[in-house]
């Protein structure tokens, strides 16, 4: 078996010098993605500086023809790459990728930590090796690769891939330093086996790390041989990537096949005359393959923010832009829509008011527990990737939102997350949306509220409580969560006076059916409970049998929820004291100070009618209220509507409220015409594509005249690119 260090070898193939004696040596090879779109003003200029003595090209030419055996290896180029490195020069790969020109820059990591260029990734060991194919030979190349790195296994993904010219093995290297740098985990093109030994999940998504820990990717290159006499033999390359701190471009937000279109006026009849220029365009240009992005452009720049008007189209392509414009003209011509207020909006996205609602109300809402789906937004990273940075700077975002359970490769994992993995998923997921909207879309809400346990989100979300993260691991161990209220249901053993040998089945109902009708028999069942009020539905949870027995009563079926919770029942209270406790949180200073000084958020509970005062006593207390009590969320709402609430934003994971308000709204605007007109708008739903949900929960806002940030929208390179932080170590990369 051979596995001799790298060889820095010539195009002709002979060998020139050995780098066995600089083995001792960290690798530290600096790379950097050579396009447009991913390499910043700044590194251009200082890679620009390199002269022409300074530069090294290696090409991967006519390579698609011939077999690494015909040809240097990836890794005896790296080897001749090195030397020149180690002379201070930059070395350019340059090979094709699905016929493209790519490059790669090279050079030394401290180098380019001095000259304040951010690498996508690091090259940190690399080995070969030649022998019969089998998996123990190409095992022995990767340990020695991740030897020479000083890199375990354990915290290492690894991939394995085909590379039988080393054009591909170009092509596979660039996209190892691509995964690295948009912090995705997914199988590379070609990949014909994953091994994972550091418990990361299995999907295409988020590449979810421990916290200030660099990720660490092993490229495993197999190259069949072409010669007949060597039929049996492969040669195995191993390269071991690190992480680097340049984050790769965010994805457009807007493009060909998500179109979004805002268009503003004074009157109805400006906006008319904007739809038929813009139809009448569509129909000039449309044969033009650039013309979405131009037309984009050009209507971004048109938009008013200050108008007292605005309309968003959304479509997939130019012909269903066609179609959403002119089901719009037809909309402006209904009376109900022109004169009397009526929301429109289609299932595209598409929307327009006639009577904006403005932000004066504009109030989040914070959905409770038991939202969180399997694979919930899990390419939302890939548009934002400098808010993930934050946020993985900030606290543990792997367990802020459950990535074991939320990303497994079987989706059942999520359904069977117990209450306080739900508890901090949700609360992570409104979390991250919250950060969203007010930080990259700079969305301000006046009011806040919570649906059950989203009281909790709502402080952690919304910059109140001064360390949010470490409720995280304070949930996963805590009593109240794992046995009183959910598990074994200690507080409703208690309260029922029940032997430690007595079962309880418990269980919880959705039944449509007033309040009233079930209060009146709840005597009847006292270990049923009327656990939530909502619209015109109910919760009712307890005995599973006598829940059962009180819907036969009723003569109503109600749908079974199955999960073990005794949140908002009377056994609830007996952990009151523990509940206040524990959410009875050190506030920041900014928090405190903006409180003192009239804040701008209203903070609404279902504890009490007024907004809860902003101290560490009156928070815990008002939670531990909304907790351990019977949640009315009708009233709850209609209580922040008569406080000023008029447009709800539900920020969170899924569509848990957004339909409940509608109809509360709805009733409660029916029982007086005095009531004013809200709407309720959700940020995600489950089954539909994250990016699409959040532009129609835009165009929503837009339309309400809403002020936000268009940037992410129209320059997503220069609103979501990372900055580049002087707080960055010295290596380049966590430790």
């Amino acid at each position: 078996m051979n596995l001799a260090p790298p060889l820095a070898t010539t195009h002709n193939g002979q060998a020139e010098t050995s780098i066995a004696d600089k083995s001792a040596k960290p690798l530290r090879i600096a790379v950097l993605l050579g396009d447009a779109v991913n390499l910043d003003a700044h590194s251009a200029q200082v890679l620009g500086t390199f002269t022409e003595r300074e530069r090294v090209q290696i090409c991967a030419a006519n390579a698609d023809q011939s077999s690494v055996h015909e040809q240097s290896s990836l890794t005896a180029l790296l080897g001749q790459a090195t030397t020149a490195i180690e002379q201070g020069k930059l070395v350019e790969l340059k090979f094709n990728d699905g016929n493209l020109p790519q490059s790669l820059y090279l050079l030394d990591g401290l180098r380019a930590a001095k000259q304040r260029l951010h690498a996508h990734a690091f090259i940190a060991g690399f080995a070969a090796g030649n022998e019969t194919t089998d998996v123990e030979n190409a095992a022995t190349v990767a340990n020695a690769a991740l030897a020479a790195a000083k890199r375990s296994p354990a915290q290492t993904v690894q991939h394995q891939t085909i590379a039988n010219t080393l054009n591909e093995a170009f092509v596979a290297l660039r996209q190892g330093v691509t995964a690295l740098a948009a912090r995705t985990q997914a199988p590379l093109k070609g990949t014909t086996d994953i091994k994972q030994t550091n418990n990361t999940n299995h999907q295409a998504g988020y590449w979810f790390s421990d916290q200030h820990q660099a990720r660490v990717l092993c490229l495993n290159l197999v190259a069949k041989t072409s010669h007949q006499a060597d039929e049996s033999r492969n040669l195995n390359q191993s390269l071991v990537l690190t992480q680097g701190t340049q984050l790769a471009a965010p994805k457009a937000l807007v493009d060909e096949n998500r179109l979004f279109v805002p268009i503003s006026g004074d009157s109805i009849n400006e906006l008319k005359a904007k739809l038929f220029q813009l139809l009448s365009s569509l129909d000039i240009g449309a044969l033009d393959t650039s013309f979405a992005s131009h037309q984009l452009a050009f209507w971004f720049e048109r938009y008013d923010a200050n108008a007292p008007l605005a309309l968003v189209l959304m479509a997939a392509s130019i012909d269903d832009l066609k179609l959403e414009a002119k089901a719009m003209l037809t909309a402006l011509e209904n009376d109900a829509v022109r004169h009397h207020g009526q929301h429109f909006k289609t299932p595209a996205g598409s929307c327009f008011t006639a009577k904006p609602l403005g932000d004066a109300g504009l109030t989040f809402v914070y959905p409770g527990v038991g939202t969180v789906y399997a694979n919930m937004f899990n390419n939302l990273h890939e548009y934002f990737p400098a808010l993930y940075h934050q946020l993985e700077r900030e606290g543990d975002l792997s367990a802020m939102l459950q990535s074991p359970q939320i990303y497994a490769a079987d989706v059942k994992t999520a359904a069977g997350m117990n209450l306080s993995q739900q508890a901090i998923s949700g609360v992570g997921a409104s979390y991250l949306f919250t950060k969203l909207l007010t930080q990259v879309f700079n969305i301000k809400p006046k009011m806040a509220l919570g649906y059950s346990m989203g009281e909790a989100a709502m402080w952690a979300s919304l910059d109140v409580w001064q360390t949010p993260h470490a409720m995280i691991n304070a949930t996963e161990n805590s009593d109240i969560f794992n046995h009183a209220i959910s598990g074994e249901l200690t507080a409703v053993r208690r309260a029922w006076q029940l032997a430690d040998d007595e079962a309880i089945v418990w269980n919880s109902f959705v039944v449509r059916a007033d309040s009233h009708e079930i209060k009146a028999l709840l005597p009847e069942f006292p270990r049923a409970y009327l656990a939530i009020t909502q619209g015109d539905t109910c919760v009712i949870a307890g005995c599973e049998t006598s829940c059962k027995a009180l819907l036969a009563t009723l003569g109503k079926r109600g749908i079974a929820a199955n999960r073990v919770t005794a949140m908002h029942t009377a056994p609830a209270m007996l952990v009151h004291g523990q509940v206040q406790d524990f959410y009875t949180q050190a506030l920041k200073p900014e928090a405190l100070k903006a409180a003192a000084q009239d804040s701008p958020i209203r903070f609404i509970s279902a504890a009490q009618t007024a907004p809860v005062i902003v101290d560490s006593h009156s928070i815990g207390r008002a939670i531990a209220d909304t907790f351990c009590s019977p949640l009315d969320f009708s009233a709850l709402i209609q209580n922040a509507t008569e406080q000023g609430a008029r447009l709800f934003v539900e920020v969170g994971a899924d569509r848990q409220t957004s339909t409940l308000i509608d109809k509360i709204s709805l009733a409660h605007a029916s029982q007086s015409t005095a009531n004013a007109a809200t709407a309720a708008i959700a940020c995600n739903a489950k089954g539909a594509d994250a990016i699409t949900s959040l532009l129609k929960c835009l165009a929503q806002l837009i339309s309400h005249r809403v002020p936000l940030s268009l940037a992410p929208l129209i320059q997503p390179l220069s609103a979501n690119a990372a900055p580049l932080s002087s707080a960055v170590l010295p290596e380049g990369e966590p430790q």
